[in-house]
């Protein structure tokens, strides 16, 4: 990569990884070198992907350490007011130098930040958690990554929904497909299960020959790098993000990490939101077919419920799931959950409520609340 042409990277990196424009650039390499020859000693500033910001600042770092020493030892002997001088203005030009570094860290964290917000601008409007699901894979490309993937993860089974590679749809149809056809198990050897366990993103390297990665997948997607992030409701990890910079040939970086976590924790906030206005939709369009057609019961708020029932908060929200009508399978989808742990809610709502079908239970939570 030249100085030239990595002006287009600083656009996908965050401030303290943000690669340095050319004219910049061009301007550290001519200070290091006068900075050299003045000392006799050779100062080479970070170039290429190294060339970012933090290495920046610890290059100069090292020069203004450099010259002040020089510039104090010949304050007590017989140097030259010429060179005295020369010492004394690469010292400005170094401290110079260092603020444009930091503000050119500054400004493109602000774009940084920007192009997140203008990624998740893109999915805000849905109003089903499927349709984030779907959606969000394109946005994540939208920030630089050439290839996202959004999964959900139910009871340690990580379950691929939707991937999106800018030059190739089909390799992200096939990697799906493949995913889909064997779930794999988080079951502490796949460096996912850390991501879920830890609620924090990761990264991961050296991919083909990893023994923690999804062999299938891997060999599919032949990418050497990638960063994830959790999504979570209520605490709870419920998806992962997937992203890499494959067709860029390069290896994702902490950079790429943070960016993706701040992608992750806004599309958090969103399946939080749609999650429950879309529970609350089916409830009320359940309560609408169910109640007799003289009235509408006045329904109570959920804490009445529990009191009365001794439900937990996740069986008062498959009841009302099921009083609208929705297969086990739905209340999966709904509330990121496996039917086997649904199965097993229904089982204790059954009980609690002294009713020996769904049907029956439904009935008698529906009566209690319209009692109330």
């Amino acid at each position: 990569m030249t100085l030239d042409s990595v002006g287009s990277s600083t656009a996908r990196r965050l401030p303290y990884g943000a690669v340095l424009d050319g004219e910049l650039g061009v301007r550290l390499e001519q200070l290091a070198a006068e900075v050299g020859a003045v000392l006799d000693r050779e100062f080479t500033p970070p170039r290429g992907p190294a060339g970012n910001t933090a290495n920046a600042l610890r290059s100069l770092s090292a020069m203004w350490d450099a010259v002040l020493t020089e510039t104090l030892r010949s304050a007590d002997s017989q140097v030259p007011p010429a060179r005295q001088r020369r010492l004394t203005g690469l010292l400005a030009r170094i401290r110079s130098a260092e603020s444009a570094v930091t503000d050119f860290r500054l400004a493109a964290g602000a774009g940084l930040l920007d192009r997140v917000r203008t990624a998740l601008a893109e999915v805000r409007d849905v109003t089903t958690a499927e349709e984030l699901l779907t959606r969000a894979p394109q946005a994540c490309c939208g920030l630089g990554f050439d290839r996202a993937l959004v999964s959900r993860v139910e009871d340690s089974v990580w379950k691929l929904h939707t991937m999106c590679i800018i030059r190739d749809p089909r390799m992200a149809e096939e990697m799906v497909a493949a995913g889909k056809a064997s779930p794999p198990t988080l079951d502490g050897n796949l460096v996912e299960t850390d991501v879920v366990a830890q609620a924090r993103p990761g990264l991961v390297y050296d991919v083909q020959n990893n023994p923690r990665v999804e062999r299938k997948l891997v060999r599919i997607s032949g990418c050497s790098s990638y960063g994830l992030a959790p999504l979570t409701v209520q605490g709870q990890v419920v998806g992962l993000v997937h992203g890499d910079c494959y067709h860029q040939r390069r290896d994702v970086d902490a950079t790429d990490r943070a960016m993706l976590n701040l992608f992750a924790e806004g599309l958090s906030q969103i399946l939080a939101r749609v999650t429950i206005l879309d529970g609350l939709s089916t409830v009320a369009a359940g309560i609408e077919r169910l109640v007799a057609p003289g009235g509408r019961p006045s329904i109570r708020a959920p804490e009445a419920a529990r009191e009365d029932f001794g439900l937990t908060q996740r069986e008062t929200e498959i009841v009302r799931l099921l009083a609208a009508g929705a297969s086990n399978q739905q209340i999966s989808g709904r509330l990121f959950i496996s039917e086997g742990t649904v199965k097993s809610h229904v089982t204790h709502i059954l009980r609690k409520l002294g009713a020996a079908n769904r049907a029956e239970a439904v009935s008698r939570w529906l009566r209690r609340m319209n009692a109330n």
